[in-house]
């Protein structure tokens, strides 16, 4: 964990791409006002490239930033820089195979979710996000981690893949756990159960796009000599 002066400088620049994505509209919520960013595939793909420390600090940089430059995309003030973060801290785990750390996160997001009592009623709610939390359980997330210390080119897609929709599923957990309560009682178990068949079509085309981005980047950074501050 040795901050170098190449770290910091990537960690810098990719923090300026978090701030940089936080200003663009990705979609509108559903019962409350505000809208979702890019920053949501800023997470999971930088926490692809350097890992849970590294990562996480960038995107949590980054963001901080981009709450006072976008206040319209701050849904949670402040707190809008965790879902974003806890992303990338995910996939950064995922890539060191301690996947069993991301599917805790998404656990501890499910329990304060349906500690809230619409929660409880909308429980069929976070069906996409219990399946991502069994991935990072399972002996999937283990190879998909093991694939990135892989010499063999290929092999890498399966980890970006996998990490990728990890953290895309834990940033939204991380959202819907805090909007529960950040905008209780407003958001019923009627509007999470219309959100229902929503946010998988989101959440899919946000995991397209970080797999398309992701992986040229972590190849051209490979390339380019910085294997060993990918890892």
């Amino acid at each position: 964990m040795r901050l170098s002066a190449t770290k910091i400088a990537l960690v810098s620049v990719f923090a300026a791409l978090q701030a940089l994505l936080s200003l663009l509209p990705f979609s509108i919520t559903i019962g409350a006002s505000g809208q979702i960013t890019f920053g949501v595939i800023g997470g999971p793909l930088i926490g692809i490239l350097f890992g849970p420390f590294f990562g996480g600090l960038a995107v949590l940089i980054g963001s901080t930033v981009g709450v006072f430059i976008n206040p319209g995309g701050a849904l949670f003030g402040i707190l809008t820089v965790i879902p974003p973060t806890l992303a990338a801290v995910a996939a950064g785990f995922i890539k060191m195979k301690r996947g069993y750390i991301a599917g805790s996160i998404i656990l501890l997001s499910l329990l304060v979710f349906y500690a809230n009592p619409s929660g409880r009623e909308a429980f069929a709610y976070t069906w996409l996000h219990i399946f991502a939390m069994i991935v990072a359980f399972s002996p999937l997330a283990y190879v998909a981690g093991s694939s990135f210390h892989s010499s063999d080119a290929e092999r890498p897609l399966l980890g970006i893949t996998v990490a990728a929709f990890v953290a895309i599923l834990t940033d939204h957990m991380a959202g819907s756990a805090l909007a529960i309560w950040y905008f209780s009682p407003a958001l019923t178990p009627e509007i999470w159960f219309a959100a229902m068949p929503i946010y998988p079509v989101e959440r899919v085309v946000a995991l397209a796009l970080t797999t398309v981005i992701a992986v040229p980047v972590y190849y051209g950074l490979r390339r380019a000599g910085f294997s060993e501050l990918i890892k």
